[in-house]
């Protein structure tokens, strides 16, 4: 017998925002990835916008450079977990008004 177990990598967004500090807590993420040799968990933004805005998830932070993407978090195998999302303003504030997490498998 042989069983194939299709490859699933998913994240989904829980809204609740409120300010934190500096910035703000924007709910949790729930990460769901099957991938055997792990995930990166990626952040997609407009462009030129959100230059020195940091975003964190959980323990990872990461400040971004206007790309318009930028990479969270690697994780080396297969996980469910739920974290914390919390941004912060660059110099120019939130100037796009969407942040989209996706995951890649690796």
């Amino acid at each position: 017998m042989r069983l194939t177990v299709p490859l699933v990598c998913t994240v989904s967004h829980q809204s609740a925002i409120s300010a934190a500090g500096t910035g703000y807590r924007l709910g949790a993420l729930r990460e769901f990835c099957n991938a055997p040799s792990g995930y990166a968990l990626v952040v997609n933004y407009a462009p030129g916008s959100m230059k020195g805005a940091v975003v964190a998830v959980g323990e990872e932070r990461v400040v971004l450079d206007g790309s318009g993407r930028a990479v969270i978090s690697q994780t080396p195998g297969p996980r469910i977990r739920d974290r914390e999302v919390f941004a912060e303003p660059g110099a120019a504030g939130f100037d796009t008004d969407r942040l989209e997490f996706n995951i890649e498998a690796s």
